[in-house]
């Protein structure tokens, strides 16, 4: 069936209020004086140009390019969130891959709907997260309908679970909801897990469709306005069950199984240990800090130890071959990396990084959502 979003989104509306207090309403980040970075950055898709155009890679296209999955072969699958679609580059062409436009707005501009099956026929509403398993089928957090979808090797689209409106509920398949779910991953043996952002949920999904959520959702209340509260993300370590998350954007699986999350609200890199039911911050300032009436925890610039290291709206992140972990700081227009106990920055000059690929040869895959470019940074010798 065919299905627009039954009322306007939180994410609009909080969109206009973190507008808002990104202007001038949270307190000044202080200033860094880190290292220049150390990784050329080249642009590898992308003209710069807002659209839809297919063709040469330089010459292309996006539309807000969001998340960023790289199969073995080399082909990049892009979630070209704005455009509605999902986008193929390789071989130098960038190409539609799934997703159909029927509709615009009065500024000319797509609309997202939700329609399942085959690969020209399916649509999508603001796709942002992407993953892959080992058989090659992908697999999106399709934020907009509020649902997780798969698309088959076989070229066929499928909503696993999420029923299209935005909510919080356990259960299996399209008994569950979601709140614009940002990330997603996939282990080994099938099992998905959920960035589930403005639920500030981690999420699990058993092969047999069936939606958990693995900690404690956030009782916080903040004042935007007056008379205007919101509920936001909050903050808490220890186990896993008990646990607090502030809109979590990324997510991803480390060699032992285990579970990074970017925890954007709260300017840090948190740590799930399946096995041992924990969570701990890996990155990130020692202290956290709510300006008063602000959704998000205070963010910052600067690298060395992790447990002092400061971020600015980390979204996407990526394990490296080596164990270490490459991240996507948005708002510090930086890519930055996380092994063996520091962070430094790989890059610079983003206009806004919001997912990255790392690949086995050390290259990085980057989209930049709103420079509409897809580019590719290299870890340093030292850092292979």
């Amino acid at each position: 069936m065919i299905r627009k979003k039954r009322s306007i989104s939180k994410a609009a509306v909080l969109g206009v209020f973190a507008l808002a207090v990104w202007a001038g309403a949270v307190p000044a980040f202080a200033a860094t004086t880190e290292p220049a970075p150390v990784a050329d950055k080249k642009i590898v898709a992308g003209s710069g140009q807002t659209g839809d155009e297919n063709g040469a890679a330089l010459s292309a296209s996006f539309r807000e390019p969001s998340g960023i999955v790289v199969l073995p072969d080399g082909a990049a699958y892009i979630a070209d969130s704005a455009n509605h679609s999902i986008r193929k580059l390789a071989a130098g062409l960038v190409s539609d891959y799934a997703g159909l436009t029927v509709s615009r707005d009065a500024k000319g501009l797509p609309e997202g709907m939700w329609l399942d099956g085959p690969l020209n026929q399916s649509m999508f509403q603001q796709p942002q997260g992407m993953a892959a398993d080992a058989q090659g089928n992908l697999y999106i957090a399709d934020t907009g309908n509020h649902v997780i979808r798969k698309i088959t090797t076989q070229g066929t689209v499928a909503t696993l679970a999420g029923d299209g409106v935005q909510g919080h509920q356990d259960g299996t398949g399209k008994a569950a909801r979601f709140y614009s779910p940002g990330d997603l991953a996939v282990a080994a043996d099938g099992t998905i897990y959920v960035a589930d952002t403005l639920n500030h949920a981690i999420r699990k999904i058993t092969a047999d469709g069936k939606v958990t959520t693995l900690n404690s959702l956030s009782e916080r209340i903040v004042q935007l306005a007056p008379g205007y509260v919101e509920r936001a993300g909050d903050f808490r370590d220890g186990k896993l069950k008990e646990a607090k998350f502030n809109e979590p954007t990324g997510i991803a699986i480390d060699g032992q199984g285990n579970l990074y999350v970017s925890d954007t609200g709260n300017q840090r890199i948190r740590y799930i240990d399946l096995k041992n039911g924990t969570v701990a911050t890996v990155a990130g300032a020692a202290t956290l800090t709510y300006p008063q009436d602000s959704l998000y925890a205070e963010g910052g610039q600067a690298d060395g130890a992790a447990s002092s290291a400061q971020f600015q709206f980390p979204k996407g992140i990526s394990v490296t071959a080596e164990g270490g972990l490459v991240i996507a700081d948005s708002r510090n227009h930086a890519i930055r990396y996380l092994h063996n106990g520091k962070v430094t920055t790989l890059a610079s000059s983003f206009d806004q990084p919001v997912d990255v690929a790392a690949t086995g040869q050390g290259s990085i895959w980057v989209t930049d959502s709103s420079a509409q470019t897809i580019s590719q940074v290299s870890l340093p010798p030292q850092s292979k």
